[in-house]
């Protein structure tokens, strides 16, 4: 990826960031809106629990197999040409999802929208990286995060109260739309900046840009501390979609809670994590204590989610209390694209923001099916003792933030 010597247009900057964004909006719609309507699926098509959780496993681990490629090609051919078929490749796959009355037709599904929505998070905060100032990355990618995150609270909301009168496949398909429009959005108007220009060998040659892409990842890689930052975001995050994404909405039901209320608290998560990302990058950054700041949150998640598994969460206020301050301490997960940033270099920064992306959802996808296994073959009694991993998993990132070398302190961010 490379970097202005020059300010391009700060309008254009601006109209493009939006345009990228739209396409997270559009993917965090139908990643959190799969929780909403997961419950009416499965009693249109006779699913069981072991279903619904394969389903969100299968769109998290194809979208995390997907992160392989995606910096990758956003780093070499550019937002402009990678985004509207990623585009494409959601809103085909979302049509199909709606359509299909099979478990393997929604699995099928299911693959074609995460190797399109693998492309949203990351691409957003690529085009942030190469529109506006470098030093703004981390600050970029926070400003996504509350965006997508605000819009998936506000999408939860308005999907809670329609399934109430229209079908769940209705609903799908209105995703469906609003995807056509995101992808008419890019065609008319997304570019890369003046100052970019793309890898030829990508596009001149599949096996050489294959082999660029193998490169790229095993460079990222092998830099020092980026399992260890990969790892800490998997986890922090990868236990917020489990619970945003499948599992949320069934564990608040065992605090006595109606449907809608569970759906509500479930969205007041994502509320959470709107204003938890920018307070835990501007605390990391501009206080210097990236380190600190994951800690802290960490510990908030722990306790969190140690409440709803293991006691009695007092009515549904304090269930919304509860899950609005998981979310908001699992913004601390948009650290770990800034460190990660900072280690790999600016070359990189599309890879090493796909990495741990890849790594933060195939922990999900992981998560996601692992409890509907124990509760279909009997090994789990209830959904609690079958979440029981979260905060082992929590308590793992802990100890991992603790032997954290680098960067225990991170430079300030430019206000510019």
């Amino acid at each position: 990826m490379q970097t202005a010597t020059y300010p391009p247009s700060r309008p254009l900057a601006w109209l493009n960031w939006s345009i990228a964004v739209s396409f997270v909006i559009l993917v965090f719609g139908f990643q959190t809106g799969y929780a909403i309507t997961n419950a009416k699926m499965a009693q249109s098509l006779l699913l069981t629990a072991s279903d619904i959780g394969l389903i969100g496993s299968m769109y998290t681990v194809c979208f995390a197999v997907s992160q392989l490629a995606s910096g990758s090609l956003l780093d070499r051919l550019g937002a402009q040409r990678v985004l509207p078929v990623a585009c494409t490749l959601l809103t085909v796959g979302v049509f199909c999802f709606a359509y299909s009355t099979t478990l393997t037709g929604l699995l099928l599904a299911q693959v074609l929208i995460a190797m399109g929505a693998s492309f949203g998070f990351i691409g957003a905060g690529f085009v942030g990286g190469m529109w506006f100032a470098p030093e703004r990355y981390g600050f970029m990618f926070a400003c996504v995060q509350f965006v997508a995150s605000l819009s998936a609270f506000f999408s939860q909301q308005v999907l809670n109260h329609v399934l109430v009168k229209l079908p769940w496949d209705w609903v799908i398909n209105g995703i469906g739309m609003l995807g056509l429009c995101v992808l008419l959005l890019m065609f008319l108007w997304l570019r890369d900046p003046p100052h970019y220009q793309s890898h030829k060998e990508g596009i001149q040659s599949i096996p050489l840009f294959a082999k660029s892409i193998l490169h790229d990842v095993a460079t990222v890689i092998r830099v020092p501390q980026m399992w260890r930052i990969m790892l800490i975001g998997a986890c922090s995050f990868g236990v917020m979609l489990c619970v945003g994404v499948v599992w949320g909405p069934m564990l608040l039901l065992n605090h006595g809670l109606l449907e809608s209320e569970a759906n509500t608290a479930v969205s007041l998560s994502w509320l959470g994590l709107a204003f938890g990302a920018p307070a835990f990058v501007w605390w990391g950054q501009k206080a210097g204590q990236a380190k600190n700041a994951l800690m802290a949150g960490l510990i908030i998640q722990l306790v969190c989610i140690a409440f709803l598994i293991f006691a009695k969460v007092p009515g549904a206020w304090g269930c919304y209390s509860l899950m609005w301050l998981w979310g908001f301490a699992a913004g601390a997960s948009m650290l770990p694209f800034a460190l990660a940033a900072k280690q790999a270099g600016s070359a990189y920064a599309g890879t090493s923001a796909a990495l741990v992306n890849g790594s933060q959802f195939l922990t999900a996808g992981i998560l996601m099916s692992v409890p509907g296994e124990l509760l279909t073959r009997g090994i789990s009694a209830d959904i609690q003792t079958a979440l029981t991993i979260l905060p082992i998993l929590l308590i793992i990132a802990i100890l991992l933030v603790l032997g954290l070398k680098y960067p225990a302190v991170m430079e300030k961010e430019s206000a510019s």
